[in-house]
């Protein structure tokens, strides 16, 4: 390592860009970049220059995406079935001999149900390993707001190796989507940054301390996939890059099919929750479960219509059994019920030549997913509801199966970048739900859509409402923050939601002997009449 050795990460315009290993390797370094900014595809270019330099390191994949490496590379892969080497070795042993042998690491830690306690336990017999030896050797940890997040969660082991390593000769890379979330202990440390695309605004501001020019910090939301802002002691100044081309390919594996028995379809009704109706011929709505929020006050709405004005409404509804003569409808049961609503604030360049952020909001409901207006009382149109479920690749498949009507395999790589076994994964999941088919055009098979679909409009224009501290019975939200940004960014890849306010809006559940209404309880319509 004395021999100053210098590792091909990109180019800046026509000039190659190399960053130095012994920093790298012993140093501590970031490497920062939102989904679909090609972070994890520029570490694999750094784990490909290592491995072609003879440079042992251990890589955390949380993802099971890098074992694709061993494609041109010897490395030792830890994880599953498909792995060199069981998680469970014993991990004192393992690390001793491949820091002697000098043979690199995948840690893939993708089917592991406690992900923390693996990297604590690998972590800390590395660095006890580290403090004997003295041998330069690097930890790279993605998703790193997993395992160092800013609060009292933070893996004690990393944030010492991001403390005291350097002087073991134990070098640290954390790699994360989302820089706001990550310890800033940790963050503060990294004295080289490989910063790409970012556009939420906690996250510019959390790297705000690397950038000395404000209009670079402008800059980050306009990058371009796999552009980075090179920064610290790896390079002799700043560069603006892009990264070099990978040597193997992103992969990942393909569950493997197993025989087993079809389960029995009353059991699994029973498991969901459904009840077996009988004499019953009509489907009817089924109430979300509601909760007391114990004394608990939450941002609403609050109701207009008291029970009292309930009353009447509902007497003015209930008909008849038998059209025009016998008695009216029974009243099962009137409950107020406080249902959450997310206002959601989303930034996106737009622009063909000048970009610029463009910013946009709405109301969407968080246990269905649909688009609300609550203006002049509660209104919905059709909103995300199709895709709740869905992580953000799936969407992004989903997507161009329904712009391109009828398409192939082949071409869904070449639109989306996804691995051929990520993409068929995909299709297979699509098809268990019922969304996508597929027809056969001679050998090609061509994938369409099954359902009725249009894409959500997420540029729309609503301010968020006036709210104040409210209680009572409330439904709990299925929609959360990550969920919908995993939708949002399946939607259009370069947004990112900069605002999430949670409120809650009341509406009069009533129940009929046949039937089920809602109302309204600020206007005192029913809803969906």
């Amino acid at each position: 390592m004395d021999d100053k050795i210098q590792l091909l990460s990109g180019k800046s315009g026509e000039k190659d860009v190399f960053i130095d290993a012994q920093e790298l390797v012993t140093g501590r370094t970031c490497v920062i970049g939102q989904s679909g900014s090609g972070k994890s595809y520029f570490i694999a270019v750094l784990c490909e220059q290592l491995l072609q330099n003879n440079i042992a390191f251990c890589i955390v994949d949380t993802e099971g995406e890098y074992f694709s490496l061993k494609e041109k590379f010897q490395m030792l892969w830890i994880g599953g079935e498909e792995a060199d080497v069981n998680i469970g070795i014993d991990f004192n042993d393992l690390i001793a001999k491949s820091i002697k042998n000098n043979v690199s690491l995948i840690l893939d830690v993708s089917d592991v149900m406690d992900q923390r306690k693996v990297v604590t336990d690998f972590a800390s017999k590395l660095y006890e390993i580290e403090n004997q030896v003295r041998q330069p050797y690097l930890l790279i940890v993605e998703e790193a707001d997993k395992f160092v997040p800013q609060s009292k969660d933070s893996l004690k082991e990393i944030e010492e190796i991001s403390k005291r390593g350097r002087k073991r000769g134990l070098g640290l890379l954390v790699a994360t989507q989302r820089p706001s979330l990550v310890n800033k202990n940790v963050l503060s440390q990294c004295g080289n940054q490989f910063i790409g695309k970012l556009t939420t605004e906690n996250d510019l501001k959390a790297v705000d301390l690397f950038f000395t020019d404000r209009k670079e910090l402008e800059l980050l939301p306009k990058l371009n996939t796999g552009e980075f802002f090179v920064m610290g002691n790896t390079v002799k100044e700043k560069t603006r890059m892009k990264a070099a081309q990978r040597i193997t390919q992103h992969k990942g594996l393909t569950p493997k099919l197993i025989q087993k028995a079809t389960g029995k379809i009353t059991d699994l009704k029973t498991s969901l929750g459904v009840v077996e109706r009988t004499g019953e011929s009509e489907e009817t709505e089924k109430v979300p479960e509601a909760r007391e929020t114990g004394g608990v006050k939450l941002n609403g709405i609050g109701a207009n219509i008291l029970k009292e004005q309930i009353e009447a409404i509902i007497e003015e509804k209930k008909k008849k059994k038998y059209l025009l003569f016998g008695e009216k409808e029974h009243v099962k049961s009137i409950e107020l019920i406080h249902h959450p609503f997310a206002w959601v604030e989303i930034n996106s360049p737009e622009g063909f030549i000048m970009k610029s952020i463009a910013s946009h909001s709405f109301i969407v409901d968080a246990v269905s997913g649909e688009f609300a207006d609550i203006k002049n009382g509660l209104k919905y149109s059709t909103g995300l509801s199709r895709l709740v479920g869905l992580n953000e690749n799936e969407i992004r498949i989903l997507l161009e199966i329904f712009r391109n009507n009828k398409i192939t395999i082949g071409d869904l790589e070449l639109k989306t970048s996804l691995s051929e076994a990520t993409i068929r994964n995909i299709i297979h999941r699509l098809q268990d739900r019922k969304t996508v088919t597929f027809s056969k055009e001679g050998n090609l098979k061509l994938y369409s859509f099954l359902i009725n679909f249009e894409i959500p409009d997420i540029k729309q224009t609503y301010s968020c409402p006036e709210i104040r501290q409210i209680s009572g019975k409330a439904n709990t939200p299925v929609l959360t923050e990550e969920t919908l940004r995993q939708i949002i960014k399946g939607i259009d890849g370069d947004a990112d939601i900069t605002k999430f306010e949670l409120f809650y809006y009341p509406i009069w559940f009533v129940a009929l002997e046949s039937r089920k209404l809602r109302i309204d309880s600020v206007t005192g319509k029913e809803i969906g009449a």
